[in-house]
């Protein structure tokens, strides 16, 4: 199948090139600068911008399978990346050669506006893309593991062997890994009977923090711990890592990712939370437990 990955060069979509590529298909990486990351052999690269509607609409030009990634709504105005995601859509209806394309939301969505500026976003695309005509596949993933490793996590983990996170400490998280949802984005690639339905995706199993922080420590050899991070320290801290492409104002970013962590700790929904049985009935993929994540990674080492 030729399969067209979106935001290619990113954590969500090289691990999607990789998982497509391991699965025997002709894959196009499409990215604004597809040779900043090293691509596996055979993957053609294409450069498209989303704000040049007529690159993303070439970009997809031949492909059987979109795999549509869309940056972060919770840094950026989303109202550019809502107008890419219209062209977007508009060229998966009008294709002669597309089966069906898949989008990540990247997060759990609602099926209702909630007032939380990157959720409402992400309701709203996926409206579009339902409404266009194209065949569509939706995936949710819940929090990514991957995270930990990140410039808001990793320095208390390396520095005080703490995983500081704002998850309440009896907040049941089914963690997944990008490559996970990258094998689970495949498996629905190649399955477009299945257009028009949406899948809430998360790991294997459901994991408290002090269980997390227990269960990586005895991995990677560290007396790890587990603290839930108070929303607002969370927000500004969010605020401060992504000042240099943030195009939000850090007060809205902070309160915006507080008001987004508020509904994951407290939705009666539980939106960290997924029976993944169901699921993978219909996306057989094998998932992968902590320990296994674990021990595949390669920790950094912050600067200083």
């Amino acid at each position: 199948m030729k399969i067209a990955v979106f935001s290619a060069t990113g954590d969500q979509g090289i691990a999607q090139v990789r998982a497509a590529v391991a699965g025997g298909h002709d894959v196009t990486a499409i990215s604004r600068n597809p040779t900043r990351a090293p691509l596996p052999a055979g993957v053609r690269p294409v450069a498209a911008d989303y704000a040049d509607h007529d690159s993303l609409r070439r970009a997809m030009e031949g492909a059987e399978a979109v795999l549509l990634n869309l940056p972060s709504t919770s840094f950026q105005a989303a109202e550019p990346m809502i107008v890419a995601t219209r062209a977007i859509a508009a060229a998966a209806a009008a294709s002669k050669t597309l089966k069906v394309l898949v989008f990540n939301t990247s997060m759990p969505v609602p099926e209702n506006r909630m007032g939380i500026a990157a959720q409402d976003a992400r309701l709203e695309m996926r409206e579009i893309l339902r409404a266009s005509g194209a065949r569509i596949i939706t995936i949710q993933p819940v929090v990514y593991i991957d995270n930990l490793l990140r410039g808001w996590a990793w320095p208390s983990i390396e520095h005080d062997n703490l995983i500081h996170y704002p998850h309440a400490e009896t907040l049941d998280v089914c963690w997944i890994s990008h490559d996970d949802l990258a094998k689970l984005m495949v498996a629905a690639a190649e399955r477009p009977g299945l257009a028009g339905r949406t899948f809430d995706v998360g790991g294997p199993e459901a994991i408290r923090g002090p269980d997390l922080a227990r269960r990586l420590g005895r991995v990677w050899g560290r007396p790890l711990r587990f603290k839930s991070m108070p929303l607002d320290t969370c927000g500004a801290i969010m605020a401060q890592v992504f000042r240099n492409i943030a195009t939000l104002d850090a007060d809205t970013l902070a309160r915006e990712m507080a008001l987004k962590y508020a509904w994951y700790n407290d939705a009666t929904a539980r939106p960290f939370f997924i029976d993944m049985g169901p699921v993978l009935a219909e996306l057989p993929v094998t998932l992968t437990s902590v320990e296994d994540w674990a021990a595949c990674q390669i920790l950094p080492v912050s600067a200083g």
